[in-house]
């Protein structure tokens, strides 16, 4: 539907252009040098602007570095005059750069300066390695650059005060009476020393985190568009856990507070800008809230003249959430006049901006429920731009974990003189997203979880939508009493809350599930666990109401939203994954046989075929879709490819004469499958376990429809008549090829969606 809208011109070619990340001392992007010269308005796209290209005349589009010094940049050595060492670096894949803007006033200071743009390169000598620029005039080498003030500077760079000080520990209330200090705190009182006041000593901020701040805020040029995006984002996935009324608030706020001095991008006013946020941000949140605080109150405090960085994260993590959620084309990064957005690197700026607000407010140990709400946003946004199963990945949410607990969410939450209900309610949606993530990470990486039942008290949040939730007195008190005894919403619909509030119960089933696969039990009690646990994932789904309920029938007699239907989606493949996971459990751990795991296959695998045909459904949704196909897609169509394969090779078999598979229609559906694959585009999320899993696919089809394709060699010399795939697939202990093949094989679980 994109594709026909806009011009040919707008979608041909405009992944191979790229827009120039390098700014003037005066905030601005450069210009090429035909459109300087000439002081006339450039794109600032590369290799070619768009008047160049008009003009017929790429040649002369060239980005000077710099392009008011008279000395020639010098030239590149060739290998031959080469005279540093030969070692060659082992590079990955990918490099980071900061444009050189951010090394101006951030790196020259001693302050390392934050990624921002990706840019690919082969391994190189260490005499080769240059800085990415855009454009196509020779690079420095990294030797003509004088790094050894920086790296003296990092040396000798003292840790920050607010660290040395622990202001950490005066922003939140200890926990529990085994706590270092819980003796002092009982007692204190009764000997006359009074609680001191909720305030924590200001860290002096020095210049360079002000001019780092500056020019952050040249980012916020493009606030207007940036209102536009997060409008589109909340229109089609509502949110992850801010509410839009929240988030408008913070934009029209600080736009109606600086909308001049961001437009000017006057250096010395951007540093006036970014001094008052410091200031804001070091003031505790704390002094904003108490049990009568509405939310209209809350965010207005925070935005304008009260900005902090923590909102400035906000605004830019939900951006940077849009621009990694559509696709390439989209009507909202195309227009008439101007080249498409780059949405790619719109994606990377913002999520790096973000970056830049977490690390102020972990250099001066600022810690409070804005600062938790970026986290746990950003977070998104950090893994689903890293390799699924790293350890970045897996370190970040150890971040957001470690600051769940840090803030005692695990423990009750309630209302009082210095919790307002809002407050109170964000607070329980936050951990239970951050407690049902933190279950399918575990299952993704194989390791055990970090937040458990045993000590965690999980709170349900009111069933309210985004509306609800930001009224006030009387209406707010008829919002809830609206609600059923029990907490839910009484409209059948389906929200970001009602769904969280479903996935509280699917996270314990999977944290048992968890504790049988990963620990040390006797077979006889994984056995009894076992049944105990499937018993209770059939009550889930059977006590689940009709309208959270996705069969197979055609999205559009439901008509329901999009995003309803994503939800729907998920809560079904849980259930499914759940009786998976057990069988799978079951097999590795006990050795029972894969009868039952072949008939779940069955049904999961007809399920998502169901979601293939309706796959338009999903078209905002791109990397939701792709997690769901690697998620239970893969191993559900490879269960069924093995045994298919298994029949035709042995057609005297068991299962081969008491249920065999339909041979036309299976190898037409497991086709379709692998098609679908296929169109998931290298770079973007699960790509890596599609490839592989679509490999896997199509040579069990090609083997089954060319059986003379059976005898070829591997590579590695294997052969790839395995006798695996021809012995049994419910042969007890025995899973076949698949089995040792999905031992290794990369489940995407960490969607958008998922984290909540």
């Amino acid at each position: 539907q994109t594709g026909n809208v806009f011009p040919a011109r707008l979608r041909v070619g405009h992944q191979d252009r790229t827009l120039n990340t390098n700014y003037r001392r005066n905030g601005k992007l450069q210009s090429c040098e035909p459109c300087r010269k000439g002081k006339l308005r450039c794109d600032h796209m590369m290799p070619t602007c768009g008047r160049c290209a008009r003009r017929n005349r790429p040649e002369q589009c060239v980005y000077h570095p710099a392009p008011l010094t008279k000395n020639s940049l010098p030239s590149p050595p060739t290998e031959n005059s080469s005279t540093a060492s030969s070692v060659v670096l082992p590079s990955p894949e990918y490099v980071w750069s900061g444009s050189s803007h951010t090394i101006e006033l951030l790196s020259m200071r001693g302050i390392p300066s934050h990624t921002s743009y990706i840019h690919r390169r082969k391994t190189t000598s260490v005499s080769q390695v240059r800085f990415a620029r855009a454009s196509s005039l020779p690079a420095q080498p990294l030797s003509t650059l004088n790094y050894g003030y920086q790296t003296v500077e990092e040396l000798r760079r003292p840790l920050p005060e607010a660290h040395v000080r622990g202001d950490s520990v005066h922003q939140t209330h200890s926990a529990g009476f085994i706590h270092h200090t819980a003796i002092l705190a009982e007692h204190e009182t009764s000997i006359g020393i009074l609680p001191s006041a909720d305030t924590m000593p200001q860290s002096p901020v020095s210049q360079s985190y002000i001019e780092r701040g500056a020019a952050l805020l040249t980012l916020l040029k493009e606030l207007p568009t940036f209102r536009r995006y997060i409008d589109k984002w909340f229109s089609f996935a509502r949110g992850i856990l801010l509410c839009e009324p929240m988030v408008k608030i913070f934009t029209s706020g600080l736009w109606k507070a600086w909308a001049k001095r961001l437009a000017e991008q006057n250096p010395s006013e951007l540093r006036v800008m970014s001094e008052q946020i410091w200031q804001n941000t070091l003031k505790p949140v704390s002094r904003l809230l108490n049990r009568n605080t509405t939310p209209r109150e809350f965010c207005a405090a925070v935005t304008g003249e009260g900005l902090r960085w923590e909102v400035v994260g906000i605004i830019v993590t939900l951006v940077s959430l849009l621009a990694g959620s559509l696709s390439d084309g989209d009507p909202i990064f195309c227009s008439h006049d101007d080249a498409p957005v780059d949405r790619a690197a719109l994606t990377l700026r913002t999520h790096n901006a973000a970056e830049i607000c977490l690390s102020f407010c972990d250099d001066f140990s600022v810690l409070n429920d804005l600062y938790l709400w970026l986290l746990y946003e950003h977070t998104i946004v950090y893994c689903c731009l890293r390799t699924r199963g790293s350890f970045e990945n897996w370190r970040k949410t150890g971040t957001l974990t470690s600051a769940i607990l840090y803030c005692n969410l695990h423990e009750e939450i309630t209302v009082n003189d210095n919790t307002p209900l809002f407050i109170a309610e964000m607070r329980k949606r936050l951990f239970l997203c951050v407690y049902e993530n933190d279950k399918y990470s575990a299952v993704y990486h194989g390791r055990p979880p970090r937040l458990t039942r045993q000590y965690c008290l999980l709170q349900l949040p009111l069933d309210l939508d985004d509306h609800q939730m930001m009224l006030e007195g009387d209406e707010l008190e008829a919002a809830v009493a609206a609600l059923d005894s029990e907490g839910w919403n009484k409209r059948k619909l389906v929200g970001r809350c009602t769904f969280s509030r479903i996935f509280v119960t699917n996270s314990l089933i999977t944290e048992s599930i968890l504790e049988i696969s990963m620990g040390s039990l006797s077979q006889d009690e994984i056995v009894h666990r076992a049944a105990e646990i499937e018993q209770q994932a059939i009550e889930a789904w059977n006590d689940m109401p009709d309208f959270l309920r996705l069969d197979n029938q055609p999205f559009s007699e439901l008509k329901r939203p999009p995003i309803e239907f994503l939800y729907l989606t998920y809560i079904r493949v849980d259930d499914y994954y759940h009786h998976f996971l057990l069988q799978r459990t079951l097999i590795k751990k006990v050795g029972t046989d894969s009868k039952k795991l072949f008939v779940i296959s069955k049904e999961m695998f007809k399920f998502f075929l169901f979601l293939i045909n309706h796959r338009d459904i999903f078209k905002d949704f791109q990397i939701d879709f792709s997690q769901l196909l690697t998620m239970g897609g893969i191993p559900s169509a490879a269960v069924i490819a093995v045994e298919l394969l298994h029949q035709e090779q042995n057609p005297a078999s068991f299962s081969a004469l008491n249920d065999p598979l339909p041979r036309s229609d299976t190898i037409q559906d497991l086709s379709v499958f692998v098609a679908c694959l296929g169109t998931i585009k290298p770079g973007t999320n699960g790509y890596a376990a599609s490839a592989r899993g679509r490999k896997f696919l199509k040579k069990i089809l090609d083997t089954i429809l060319d059986p003379a394709s059976m005898r070829v060699v591997g590579s590695e010399g294997a052969d790839l008549a395995d006798p695996s795939f021809t012995s049994p697939l419910f042969q007890t202990g025995n899973d076949g090829d698949f089995m040792r093949w999905l031992e290794t094989m990369e489940l995407e679980q960490e969607s958008w969606a998922n984290f909540n």
